[in-house]
Order: C-alpha cells, then structure tokens, then sequence
C-alpha cells in the first residue's frame, strides 16, 4: 500500500471480548496500515455482563463508524462483534451490522451481500438473520437476478477475479431431485441461473447442498484450490456450519456491496469468557491481514 490508509476499528459490545482482543492486536500493531479506534471507553463495563447500556454504545460505535467510512476519513471498517439482544432493548428491528450499515449508508439491505471468506473458499449467504420458515418466501427470480448480479460485479471488484464462477446450491435437500422435495429449484432457482448464464455470468446449479460443501470443505483442509470462486447459500445455517468447522479463526464476515470495504471476525461476543484474558486475538489478526491484501489489489 503505497498511500496511507486508515482502519476503522470498533469495539463491539464492550462486555464482550471485542475490547480485550483489540487491545492486544493495538499493542503489538505489525501492519501497513494505520488504526482508527472507534468508541472511547468512556464507561467502565464489566466484562461478561451485558445490558441495554453495552447495547447503546456498540451500536453508537457502529454509526460513528459508518459516518466516518461514507466521509472518507476512513478506507476500510473493521467492526467488533455485537449483541442484537442487547442492542435491540433500545433499537428494536436490529438484524445484524449488515443490514444497518446498509440502512446508514441510505441502502436497500437487499443490496448488500454477507460473504465469508477463508483464504479462496468464499461463501454468501442469500438471505441473513430470518426464521427458517420465513426463508422460502425470500427466494424470488427477481431477488436472486440482482443478488447474483451484484455479487459478481462485487467478487470483480474486490477479489480481481476477471471472471467469477459461481456456484449455487440448492434451496432443498439435493436440489429438490426434480421437484421431488420441493419445487423452488425448478420454478425459480433454475429459470434465473439460465438467464443469466446467456447474459455471460459463469454460473453454476442448483447444485446438492451436502456434497458441494463436503467437498468444498475437504479441499480447504487439504489446501486444493476451491473448484467455485464463491458459493451462494440460500440460508444462515446451510453453509455456515461447514464454513466456520473448517476456518476456525482464519475466518472474516465481509459485507459487499456498500461504497467501503467492510470486514469483521467471524466469531461472536463470547460473553462467558470475556474479561478473562483467554479471547483469541488471532480473529481480528485474520481479518485485518484480509483487508490489508484485498487493499494491495
């Protein structure tokens, strides 16, 4: 990175363990880049106890944060994790830091892509925080059109890929086998993956579920290059388990889609341990060695 570059760091809830890994990635800082810590300790929270005061200010931190990314003053976010039972005592219909820091950018939340991301296995999620029943309802030609458009044009932009190939599981247990589970494969998923597929983008599926991330996951262990630039996953749990079994800490949440990088560790607030100097800062370490390399791009 030839120019200086600014990253914006937030605390999270500050009864969680954001505090205490951030303080020890601050200590021994071994980056390019320089930090911009968002959210003074302006109050002396016990760690390990949350409360609707920890949920005001980790959300305080988060448009503090975003107002400092749309201004410029930062060139990359990096957010620690935060509680939406907490935060949501105050400001109810809180769904995650995707979808507000989509809300504070002036966006459509469906505009924005969570992605997670562990060296060249890439998995996005269609849809976020959301009962599992209220999934179906989600999946739409005209939804998923755009969100394949934009997380093409986002892996182009970020990743340098020239030319993303995508992989789309299927939304039922192996793909629906013909509509014999479920009919959202043949009546959506593969109408949109054809159209697509003559506009130009490399798009794959509706592939089964178990076996695509069995092997996508048995390949990252065994470091083979990733068949797919990224895989979608029509839901949080679906892909996620298999993602976050074999990552571990070298994990990193990233949002695509809004007008600056934003990344953040793929690990929770971790309550029970907080304030006992056993939190892993290696999370965090991930996460800012992702921004830094997607910067040098």
């Amino acid at each position: 990175m030839k120019k200086k570059v600014f990253i914006g760091l937030t605390y999270g809830d500050p009864a969680g363990v954001g505090p205490e890994i951030l303080g020890k990635v601050l200590k021994s800082w071994e980056y390019n880049s320089t930090p911009y810590v968002i959210g003074a300790k302006d109050y002396n929270f016990k760690p390990g106890h949350p409360s609707k005061l920890t949920g005001e200010h980790s959300y305080k931190y988060l448009k503090e944060s975003a107002k400092l990314a749309i201004n410029k003053k930062i060139n990359v976010l990096i957010t620690g994790p935060v509680s939406k039972e907490m935060i949501n005592m105050t400001y109810t219909g809180f769904r995650g830091q995707t979808d507000e820091l989509a809300k504070l950018c002036k966006m459509n939340p469906d505009d924005v892509i969570m992605l997670f991301v562990a060296n060249d296995l890439r998995l996005a999620l269609f849809t976020r925080h959301m009962p599992l029943k209220d999934v179906a309802t989600k999946i739409t030609q005209k939804r998923l059109n755009k969100f394949l458009i934009i997380l093409n044009k986002e892996l182009k932009k970020w990743f340098k890929i020239k030319n993303p190939k995508i992989a789309i599981l299927g939304f039922n247990p192996h793909a629906s086998e013909n509509s014999l589970f479920g009919n959202e494969e043949e009546k959506i998923i593969i109408p949109v993956i054809k159209k697509l597929q003559k506009s130009g983008l490399t798009v794959f599926g509706p592939l089964s579920p178990d076996a695509t991330l069995a092997k996508a996951g048995q390949d990252f262990l065994s470091k083979k290059k990733q068949k797919y630039d990224a895989y979608v996953s029509f839901y949080h749990d679906q892909g996620l388990p298999m993602f976050k079994a074999v990552a571990g800490l070298n994990g990193t949440n990233v949002t695509l889609g809004l007008p600056f990088l934003r990344a953040s560790v793929d690990h929770g607030t971790a309550f029970d341990i907080a304030g006992k100097n056993i939190a892993s800062p290696n999370g965090l370490k991930s996460t800012i060695k992702f921004v830094e390399d997607v910067l040098k791009k």
